[in-house]
């Protein structure tokens, strides 16, 4: 009798290996940051198209279809012979365009989305971006190479990076507070040696403000002709080195201890000062190289702005801050929200073609929703959570409900 009870007992099932690699912590979590993501960028083209709605009814839905697929290169375009807007190919620039644009700015999310792990707000990262491309730039107007540029500007934005870090694990100074500070005193600094120490030779003849364009010799090896670069595998290579970094490494592990309670790192002997400064002197190192690459195009490089007459900073680091959060401070995440913050921004001049009520200000508007919907992924990844905790509370209830013995059973 003994033996036929546990014959019945349910046996538990060997899982294969999908199953066991989709219940991993880490694919779960990112699974969780993708779906949320998703759901609040269709959530913000959707709050999109009702404006559109509001504003030009009739081509409501081209216009939303322009915003989705401008950045891939196709969307509507007026035929000259029929006056009617027709849907095909735009450009064979724009995707190229984008994929160079995001480069640089997925680094950008990286500097915030990485000390973020550690429970800082890497806000100094525009000082860090600036020094990079100044180093980067006047050595390569010197005559260096493209990598030895990249190493350079990269090693100036740790040092950058350095100072915040030092001040907070030795000061206890907000990295907030430093970080802001730091962002103009490097810009000022910056125009004092442009006005006192640096060469004639680096200034641009037209525009004396800016120094001249990066060399051919110091600009990154170009992927084809569309303005791609190396670029793009070296920030690549990078991201992913941080992603496993951060989850397949005692260190990054404790980050993550540190920046989710401090009290129980510094319990299990884990140092706090120098995690502090390693981190922000690490997206001092990054944000370094992505300010580099900015003004390294292999194409149409920029022009670096050396004078502070103008008054406004390089707004990369601050698009940073967008791209971290829609990321979720995910280190891949960071490729997928640049990607996107291009994608809307490249398909805004294109707006006008469907419709002359929807201007630069209105394009602007809808961006500007997209984005800000976007960063309430954490918001909908709680909301899986649960979801997901009370399916495995009622799994487990029902496991036990069966794995119960029958009472009558029990009698017999």
């Amino acid at each position: 009798m003994a033996s036929n009870e546990l014959n019945r007992q349910p046996q538990p099932k060997k899982n294969n290996w999908f199953v066991s690699f989709w219940r991993k912590p880490n694919i779960q979590t990112g699974f969780r940051n993708f779906i949320s993501g998703f759901i609040c960028i269709a959530i913000g083209y959707f709050i999109a198209l009702i404006l559109l709605l509001c504003i030009d009814a009739k081509n409501a839905g081209k216009g939303i279809i322009q915003l989705i697929t401008a950045g891939w290169g196709y969307g509507y375009t007026l035929d000259a012979s029929t006056q009617q807007l027709v849907f095909g190919r735009i450009s064979e620039d724009n995707l190229p365009r984008i994929i160079y644009l995001m480069t640089p700015m997925m680094l950008t999310g990286l500097t915030i989305a990485f000390p973020f792990q550690l429970g800082l707000f890497n806000i100094g990262n525009t000082s860090q971006i600036t020094i990079g491309a100044f180093v980067g730039l006047c050595l390569g107007i010197v005559g260096l190479p493209w990598w030895a540029c990249l190493i350079f500007a990269g090693l100036a934005g740790a040092a950058v990076g350095f100072i915040p870090g030092l001040l907070k694990a030795k000061l206890n100074v907000n990295e907030v507070l430093s970080g802001i500070m730091l962002n103009w005193i490097i810009y000022y600094l910056i125009d004092i040696i442009g006005r006192l120490g640096l060469p004639r030779s680096f200034k641009d003849r037209t525009q004396i403000d800016n120094l001249i364009f990066m060399p051919n010799n110091a600009r990154m090896p170009a992927i084809g002709t569309k303005g791609i670069s190396w670029g793009l595998i070296i920030a690549i290579i990078i991201i992913v080195l941080f992603q496993v970094m951060l989850h397949h490494t005692r260190w990054g592990k404790e980050l993550k201890l540190s920046g989710s309670n401090k009290f129980c790192a510094q319990y299990a002997g884990i140092s706090q000062d120098k995690n502090i400064i390693l981190t922000l002197t690490l997206a001092g190192l990054i944000g370094g190289i992505a300010g580099y690459m900015i003004y390294a195009n292999p194409i149409s490089p920029q022009a670096f702005r050396w004078s502070s007459s103008a008054n406004s900073t390089i707004s990369d680091g601050f698009t940073g801050i967008s791209v971290s959060l829609i990321a979720q401070n995910s280190a891949i995440g960071c490729i997928l929200s640049a990607f996107l913050l291009n994608m809307i921004s490249s398909a805004q001049p294109y707006m006008k073609v469907v419709s002359s009520s929807y201007n630069s200000y209105i394009t602007e508007l809808l961006s500007a929703i997209i984005i800000y919907i976007a960063s309430f992924a954490s918001f909908f990844r709680y909301l899986i959570i649960r979801y997901q905790g009370k399916k495995i509370e009622q799994r487990n209830q029902l496991n036990l409900t069966r794995a119960k013995p029958d009472e009558t059973t029990k009698e017999a």
